[in-house]
């Protein structure tokens, strides 16, 4: 259409693997590849047709390793200093800490590595610990004391502490005039499903134990503003350009994502369809920006205006580089993990 009728522009695609673990896009504006860009326009994968107000949390991810002294641990255990017992102590730490923090936290954690044999007294343990907020400040504040339990397990236990913060992202940056114009032209194309699609997903939620209700067949009204558990790095797009994320259904209602019928239904028709019709609102609304001057400096009006005197400072250090995450291996282990339908 910009070529058929001589509108100037350029659109720009992003490859961005990852998204909350490793998101790329938080190296793409720290390295300033934003720095061009007028607006920013993105989707996600969900159960319902959904915009507004969003802010999805800020994270940091954290990797704390100790180190202790390796023994018998039958013949001399007290030659040793449990480098796993420094592990669990700072668990048990975190785990009290919750008690304490505010009801928008979140705070996950997995044991990476964790001794290799009993009779051995461990002398390497590591955790990858996730601290999620409503912003930046609050999940620098839980970093910083979660630091300090790392710190005082190690001293407890006479082993050292090594704390990382590997990754992180900012908290979502809304737009009342781009989430406005992405609503419209989600009404425009609308939820069409197939009774064959409709069939597909309610066999996916019984096979996750819900209710089968199929797919979303309605694009919600607007959203006020509410915060997510969830993080992305389109949060820190939107603190460095006008920014607009829409939720689109690539999956059924009440799914939980990270599930096997969020993979289920992106392989087949469902998330072909989810596709194509995301791809026709972005282009709708890109579109929009490209010809109607009044709307992009709106935006840009909206966004100077939330952004307010805050200075955006990237989660990551110059001198930080992408991580290779470790392959997890998966096992049956309940109804939760049932085959998926053929489809």
């Amino acid at each position: 259409m910009m070529q058929a009728d001589g509108t100037a522009g350029t659109v720009r695609v992003y490859g961005c693997a990852s998204e909350e673990a490793q998101g790329v896009k938080v190296y793409m504006v720290r390295d300033g590849l934003f720095k061009d860009v007028d607006a920013a326009l993105a989707w996600h994968p969900a159960p319902i047709a959904a915009t507004g107000a969003i802010r999805t949390a800020a994270n940091n991810g954290i990797r704390i390793i100790f180190r202790g002294r390796t023994a018998h641990a039958g013949n001399s255990p007290w030659d040793g200093r449990s480098a796993v017992d420094a592990a669990e102590l700072f668990a048990h730490a975190i785990n009290q800490m919750r008690e304490h923090v505010l009801p928008t936290a979140r705070i996950h954690y997995v044991y990476e590595a964790a001794g290799v044999a009993p009779n051995v007294v461990p002398d390497f343990a590591q955790i990858w610990l996730m601290i999620r907020d409503k912003d930046r400040p609050n999940v620098a504040a839980m970093t910083e004391w979660a630091r300090q339990i790392a710190d005082g397990a190690a001293m407890a236990t006479q082993t050292k502490a090594e704390f990382d913060v590997f990754f992180g992202v900012s908290d979502l940056v809304p737009n009342a005039t781009l989430i406005k114009g992405v609503h419209a032209h989600m009404e425009a194309v609308g939820l069409n499903w197939t009774e064959e699609e409709q069939v597909f997903a309610r066999t996916c939620q019984a096979g996750m134990g819900l209710p089968e209700k199929g797919m979303a067949t309605k694009v919600m009204p607007v959203l006020g503003e509410i915060t997510t558990g969830g993080g992305s790095d389109v949060g820190d797009i939107s603190w460095v350009v006008p920014t607009v994320l829409f939720g689109w259904p690539s999956l059924p209602l009440g799914v939980s994502l990270h599930t096997w019928p969020v993979t289920a239904c992106g392989g087949m028709s469902i998330g072909d369809k989810a596709s194509r019709d995301t791809a026709t609102i972005l282009a709708g609304l890109g579109y929009d920006l490209l010809t109607k001057p009044d709307m992009l400096a709106a935006a840009k009006a909206d966004f100077v205006k939330r952004k307010g005197d805050t200075v955006y400072v990237s989660p990551l250090s110059a001198e930080k580089k992408p991580e290779i995450l470790p392959a997890f291996m998966h096992k049956v282990a309940g109804d939760d993990t049932a085959t998926p339908p053929e489809g």
